[in-house]
């Protein structure tokens, strides 16, 4: 299966087609997503592309998937809604992939894994989310919105808004990519 040579935001039906979203993508349709955040030039990102595209072709029924694809991160794109989706994850290193539950049109959950994962560890993190995620459940954790820092309140569903203060923290600062064999990190200095 090749994958989208361009940047942006591309869902996989029966292949995968470019979407356009005015943002960053928030799913809001019910369902497990698995986000795959890659690099065009990361050295990670293309070791990892060949068990990607084996996951997908085996499971595509059971979840929705979607890339989001830059050259360098945020920082060189030509795709603002995959610029304001990578700010919005917080994306920092690549590969990487974010699985989110949406429950009655709200991301109730969401995890990520850094690198370049072998298949079964991939499978093994997918196909785990809600056991996992009933677990966190369980425990009632709670969030202080007090707290300083970036607090994301999912149910404000003002996307652009949250991207935005997400550039402002990052304005001013040096952001120097570092790439090895293994992936590629946004160091912020």
């Amino acid at each position: 299966m090749d994958l989208p040579r361009e940047d942006g935001i591309y869902i996989h039906d029966t292949v995968w087609r470019g979407i356009s979203v005015d943002g960053p993508f928030v799913p809001e349709e019910d369902g497990i997503y698995v986000l795959y955040f890659r690099n065009s030039k990361c050295p990670g990102c293309k070791a990892f592309d060949e068990t990607w595209s084996r996951f997908v072709e085996g499971v595509r029924d059971l979840y929705r998937f979607v890339v989001v694809q830059c050259t360098e991160f945020f920082t060189n794109c030509s795709s603002g809604d995959a610029v304001d989706t990578f700010l919005f994850y917080l994306v920092f290193e690549t590969p990487q992939i974010v699985v989110i539950v949406v429950k009655d049109g709200m991301i109730i959950y969401l995890e990520r894994e850094i690198g370049s994962l072998t298949y079964n560890r991939l499978r093994e993190f997918v196909i785990n989310i809600e056991e996992r995620m009933n677990d966190y459940l369980k425990r009632d954790e709670e969030v202080d919105s007090n707290e300083e820092g970036l607090y994301i309140d999912f149910s404000e569903r003002n996307w652009k808004e949250i991207v935005r203060r997400i550039k402002a923290l990052l304005d001013g600062r040096e952001l120097r990519e570092v790439c090895d064999e293994d992936g590629c990190r946004l160091v912020i200095v």
